[in-house]
């Protein structure tokens, strides 16, 4: 069997961004590991109708599809005069959804799954590195979640600082981690520690919490969640 991190250090260059033959073998990679991984992640937010969320890395959208509740059949809702009222979203999903993601290939799905969604008026998709997220207003996010997202983040201190920027006071980010699976000597997989993570998290003004997420098979991740700490609750 070869090893998922030599598999993982070949396709290095392709994975943050995933374009031609070799974007094409990471995209499959991704989309065989991710989902179970992305929509247990997201389902530990809590989300609510209320919700602003944003999905860093938002892939080829296993997170946008487990929105609605995946592939369970909605009730037909019918009105006073015994027609059938166009299908509302379900509950609990959120008043603004922003997917962020510098692939075009990527987006190119991501607005496929869109169409298909009867909550598409809450999606919005963006191709910019979330580095700078000029389209979010300063303490308008109340969750954010990015699935094996954070290695490729550098400086991590400067996409932090973003991030923060955009989340409302107590607002959460959550980021999901194979660390396991990792190579450790990737000029591309920057952040592949735990606790240099956890640590530039708290020094960037989060509370952090690590838990081990345990799924079946290779689904299993890390979910280091930050709360944003009010500025004048900061030591």
């Amino acid at each position: 069997m070869i090893p998922v991190k030599w598999v993982l250090g070949v396709l290095a260059p392709s994975m943050r961004s995933p374009s031609g033959i070799t974007g094409w073998f990471a995209q499959r990679l991704m989309e065989s590991s991710n989902p179970p991984s992305t929509r247990e992640g997201i389902q530990r937010l809590g989300l609510t109708s209320d919700d602003t969320f944003v999905e860093l890395g938002a892939g080829s959208g296993a997170g946008l599809k487990s929105l609605g509740g995946g592939e369970e059949e909605e009730e037909e809702n019918v009105g006073s005069d015994g027609t059938a009222d166009a299908p509302a979203a379900p509950a609990g999903i959120p008043s603004r959804i922003v997917c962020v993601e510098i692939s075009q290939d990527f987006r190119d799905e991501l607005e496929k799954v869109k169409a298909g969604l009867e909550y598409q008026d809450r999606v919005e998709i963006y191709p910019d590195d979330c580095k700078a997220m000029p389209f979010l207003e300063d303490e308008s996010v109340d969750k954010i979640f990015a699935m094996n997202v954070v290695y490729f983040l550098d400086p991590l201190e400067e996409y932090l600082t973003e991030i923060r920027r955009v989340l409302k006071p107590g607002g959460v980010v959550s980021f999901g981690c194979k660390f396991p699976a990792l190579p450790k000597d990737s000029d591309v997989f920057i952040n592949v520690e735990e606790e240099i993570i956890v640590e530039k998290m708290e020094q960037a003004g989060f509370e952090v919490k690590s838990t081990f997420v345990k799924l079946p098979e290779r689904h299993s991740f890390t979910e280091i969640l930050g709360r944003k700490i009010p500025s004048g609750s900061r030591l």
